[in-house]
């Protein structure tokens, strides 16, 4: 959308999010997709068909190297869990999206105009994907000058292109869900009569008296199901057992973790390590130099560490040293590195100057800083004035105040140099975002603050480990021969566990609590049932799987041989059910009072609660009974009734009372009726209707 261009300013706000994409010197081309995807001779397939439409596997890789350097831009070239999964499933659904939902946005004429989207973007009806985007995470509050310093920034860089497209792009993509998501809630009509026999329903409260008789656990050997029942029940219920292609599987997994002895070896190395580290005159670069992760230059709190380390950090001496200890799959130790007295927050005010990326702008905006910097250091009273016609950022207009901010929260050059020096001394420093003349005007109340040099090392699986896990799992292939029982005899005879993973679906990247399975699903819709795989590597090659293919289903009508269990089961309780009911029925016969037939059949007579109507799901003293509920709440006064099949149990009962409650009116009953109708889903309904195949597994 252009419109957006066109409204974008010359005017410079801060920003703390999407000031990095300037920064970000990238280029991702389709090679390196299929290298990084390890795809190779699949020119000219399909990966799925969407609404009939073939997806290419061009046009997806293309869609996917897209996403992807969206994805870059907005992490940051950061490493981000769940990239590669997020940047499939995107691409995927904007096939989907274009071949599905777009189609039923045209036949009705639905549309974003750009008066509208511009509103959304950087307007008062902010899209959700701006807020998401643009809110303090922290707060949750949106950073207005991030928004307006984003769209109107005019740099030229063509990443940035990229991540406006994108965003253009995904706020219209929101904005007609939204819009046809109302247009389905609101499309049921809403007759009087509805409203009127819905209130009469839920307004009558009943208070009655009841007895139950409740099912019996035994089975009654003398019910009976026929085939023939069972037949007819699957036929006329057959959309009940409408079913997606998915696989049951049976499997054996050996997970690669370190030994007994790798953790005692590990802790011999450590506790060397940490000898060393006691006698080391700067605890921190030694513990920089040999930790395997970096420790913060954090001052903490007591309150910020765990008892254990905190009773350390806060009761040692620098020349002091934890003594090793095991955190999962680490071994850990620490040393205090420096003790200060630290405020948790401060208020500061800066003034900022910018420049780009040339050396040329870079000494322009160097000189500027010195020479502001020398003059607000001479006198002070002018910071404000200097601020207000100098900063480049959304502060200049209250004089470059900050406010109050906590420790951490700014980049780290500028929030050490606002938490280590005195309030009121001007300094000038330099971060990704620029030059900074500094000052800080207010300190919050000083604490003792603990800096810890910490060394971490990883205890990993030794070679010999790994070599004995391996072969474990290679005895299970050779001992069962790729035959099925010999699979299950052979691990009942090791004591080896066998897990279940049942309906397994062919576009999962998951296998259990597993992840990075995509190989093992490709061979498990590659395989026959009762196939045994070979040794397959998952979740960062951190297990060994073997498994075997127990059951497959295609997309269809679940066969009647595999319900048949089920069904002779709920036709067989309906009947022992409806015997029950029988008995109960010949007894009212015999008597004209609830009192008379609880004495009759040796049952209490019990009492409900509170009121019941025709809408209660759930009855105070029974639990959720909706079929008693209706029964009741359309019953005269002082009468017996009965049989109730119920779900605990049979009943008959009495109503007591009955009050019409005057609160209940035709709006709440209307309200009632949209809130459900709200609930309705068209996108399951639309994407059914698609018959959507999804052949990705196979190549991705």
């Amino acid at each position: 959308m252009a419109i957006l261009e066109q409204i974008r300013t010359k005017g410079r706000w801060p920003i703390t999010i999407l000031i990095a994409i300037a920064l970000i010197s990238f280029f991702i081309n389709f090679d390196d997709i299929l290298r990084y995807l390890n795809i190779k001779d699949t020119i000219g397939a399909n990966v799925g068909e969407i609404n009939g439409n073939a997806v290419s596997y061009q046009d997806y890789s293309r869609r996917m190297e897209y996403y992807s350097q969206v994805e870059q831009i907005l992490y940051q070239n950061q490493q981000n869990e769940g990239a590669t999964e997020r940047i499939k499933e995107n691409a995927w659904f904007s096939f989907i999206n274009h071949d599905v939902f777009e189609k039923e946005y045209e036949k009705i004429g639905l549309d974003v105009s750009d008066v509208e989207l511009l509103d959304l973007a950087k307007g008062a009806n902010l899209s959700t994907i701006v807020v998401n985007l643009f809110a303090d995470p922290n707060t949750g509050q949106v950073n207005w000058d991030n928004i307006n310093f984003f769209w109107a920034n005019e740099d030229g860089d063509p990443r940035r292109q990229l991540l406006i497209n994108y965003l253009e792009d995904e706020i219209i993509k929101n904005r007609k869900y939204e819009k046809y998501s109302v247009l389905i809630n609101k499309s049921d009509y809403i007759n009087s009569l509805q409203i009127k026999s819905g209130v009469a329903d839920r307004s009558t409260n009943v208070e009655f008296n009841y007895i139950v008789q409740n099912y019996s656990a035994e089975r009654d050997s003398s019910i009976v199901v026929t085939d023939k029942e069972i037949k007819q029940y699957y036929n006329e219920n057959k959309n009940r057992y409408e079913q997606t292609e998915s696989r049951d599987v049976e499997y054996a997994v050996f997970s690669i973790l370190p030994s007994g002895e790798d953790f005692e070896t590990a802790k011999e190395k450590m506790e060397i390590l940490a000898a060393d580290f006691a006698k080391a005159t700067d605890a921190r670069q030694f513990a920089i130099a040999n930790s395997e992760v970096t420790p913060l230059a954090k001052y903490y709190r007591k309150d910020e560490l765990n008892s254990d380390l905190a009773e350390f950090a806060f009761s040692a001496t620098k020349e002091e040293i934890l003594p090793v200890y095991l955190d999962n799959y680490s071994y850990k130790t620490a040393r205090i590195s420096d003790i200060k007295d630290l405020p948790d927050s401060v208020r500061a005010r800066h003034i900022l100057i910018r420049y780009e990326q040339t050396q040329e702008s870079y000494d322009a905006a160097k000189n500027k800083a010195d020479s502001l910097f020398n003059l607000v250091k001479a006198n002070p009273s002018l910071f404000i004035v200097v601020a207000m016609s100098n900063s480049e950022d959304g502060s200049a207009q209250a004089g470059g105040d900050l406010g109050w901010f906590k420790d951490g929260t700014m980049v780290q050059t500028f929030n050490d140099s606002c938490f280590f020096q005195p309030a009121g001394k001007i300094m000038l420093l330099e971060t990704q975002f620029g030059f900074h003349i500094v000052q800080v005007t207010e300190r919050g109340k000083e604490m003792k603050k603990v800096q810890l040099a910490t060394i971490e090392r990883e205890i990993r699986p030794s070679q010999a480990t790994l070599n004995s896990i391996h072969a474990m799992a290679n005895d299970v292939i050779v001992a069962c021969e790729k035959n099925y029982n010999k699979f299950i005899e052979y691990l009942q005879e090791k004591g080896i566990e066998l897990k279940k993973e049942n309906q397994v679906q062919r576009a999962a990247t998951r296998f259990g609590n597993y992840s990075e399975a995509h190989e093992l699903i490709r061979w498990i819709y590659n395989a026959k049932i009762n196939d045994v795989s070979d040794i397959i590597e998952i979740d960062s090659r951190q297990q060994l799987i073997i498994a075997v293919v127990t059951k497959i289903r295609e997309t269809g009508f679940s066969p009647i041989e595999d319900e048949r269990p089920a069904i002779e089961a709920m036709l067989r309780l309906e009947k022992e059910h409806e015997a029950e009911a029988e008995k109960m029925k010949q007894a009212i016969a015999e008597v004209t009072t609830l009192e008379e037939l609880a004495a009759k059949l040796k049952i209490d007579v019990k009492q409900s609660v509170d009121g019941t109507n025709f809408g209660s799901m759930y009855i105070s003293g029974l639990g959720v009974e909706p079929k008693l509920a209706a029964a009741v709440s359309s019953s005269e006064e002082n009468k017996l009734y009965g049989p109730v099949i119920g779900d605990m149990g049979v009943y008959a009962y009495s109503v007591t009372t009955k009050k019409i409650d005057e609160g209940y009116t035709e709006e709440l009953e209307r309200n009632r009726i949209i809130r459900m109708s709200a609930n309705k889903s068209f996108y399951n309904i639309l994407i059914k209707a698609a018959k959507i195949i999804d052949l990705r597994p196979n190549f991705f």
